[in-house]
């Protein structure tokens, strides 16, 4: 039966102040959470998580599993098969305006947890050093209307690079474009560590970094059907806590950090490390304390408004979830 919002809140506020039953079930009982990710640094907190026990301690078993696109990953969610998913907040938007590439039965995805801005570099096979050299050339993007795409010619339109002046061609998930890119069957993509870190082995070359050019910017959120938040409040809030935790400790741990990475994106100890001062030292990266960005949201639908008309609009309210997440970041 739906729940109004005015339900979900007092529900909401219920569990803020019993907070501690999902906990208390520790030792006896955990409660079972599927997630969905994407392989990249974007993922470390929730390894963390985890590995290190933030969620068990939270009273939540988390089974984390790779995902190979957005398009499977939210059938997975409205199959019931995954509760939550790691996934950028355009490809929510996207489903929540039906402009996804599968027919899904539930149009209400919201955000609940901000975990990056993207962290998406423009990288180029080796012999092109700036952007103004992809005149002309083929570049790799996940799919032809993505957030990541949008970004894309956005970034090149900053450079004086237009639509009409390159070639756009869909190649998968980032490892496989990294691939592609060394393999030179394109000349370039956009790359998140550890990805763009591997590649620069075989001549690739960093040539803009998204946020410096498109300024505050949503990337990976953690989504959720508004359903399932309504019917699990006191689970999100648990695992909403747990995150920021392993947050705060992945971002203060390199020696922890680098074995998680080694394992689980199967990079060697180098680029690892590599990647992890990348994401650390860049301004932007991870989101603070796991918090929305207002501003990067209002952004990522600004890029759908203008690359797939009519877009989602220019407020975020409709895409997130404030009732668990709380205040944002404006």
């Amino acid at each position: 039966m739906a729940v109004s919002r005015h339900a979900f809140l007092a529900r909401c506020a219920a569990v803020a102040v019993g907070a501690g039953s999902i906990r208390a079930a520790g030792a006896q009982t955990l409660t079972p959470i599927a997630v969905g990710y994407f392989p990249g640094i974007s993922a470390l907190p929730l390894l963390t998580g985890v590995y290190v026990g933030m969620f068990a301690s939270e009273g939540l078993a988390v089974d984390a599993e790779p995902v190979l696109d957005a398009n499977g990953v939210f059938r997975q969610l409205d199959d019931r098969v995954v509760d939550i998913a790691h996934v950028p907040i355009d490809s929510a938007i996207a489903y929540d305006v039906d402009a996804g590439a599968r027919t899904l039965h539930s149009r209400d995805f919201v955000a609940f947890l901000g975990v990056d801005d993207g962290q998406f570099r423009l990288v180029a096979r080796d012999g092109i050093v700036t952007p103004a050299q992809l005149r002309g050339k083929t570049i790799a993007v996940d799919a032809p209307s993505t957030g990541l795409t949008f970004a894309l010619r956005e970034m090149l339109q900053a450079e004086g690079v237009g639509d009409d002046d390159y070639r756009l061609v869909p190649h998968g998930r980032a490892q496989q474009r990294a691939t592609g890119l060394v393999a030179r069957r394109f000349d370039a993509t956009l790359l998140p560590p550890p990805f763009d870190v591997s590649v620069r082995a075989h001549g690739c070359r960093t040539l803009a970094y998204a946020t410096d050019v498109l300024g505050p910017y949503q990337g990976i959120t953690a989504v959720a059907r508004r359903a399932w938040l309504h019917d699990n409040a006191a689970a999100a809030m648990a695992y909403m806590h747990a995150y920021r935790q392993a947050l705060a400790h992945a971002t203060a741990d390199k020696a922890g950090s680098i074995p998680l990475l080694v394992g689980a994106l199967h990079v060697s100890p180098a680029v690892a490390a590599a990647s992890y001062d990348a994401a650390l030292r860049h301004s932007g990266g991870f989101c603070h304390d796991g918090k929305l960005d207002l501003a990067g949201i209002r952004n990522v639908l600004r890029l759908r408004a203008r690359y797939a008309p009519p877009g989602g609009g220019d407020d975020p309210t409709p895409y997130i979830e404030t009732a668990i997440s709380g205040p944002q970041s404006a």
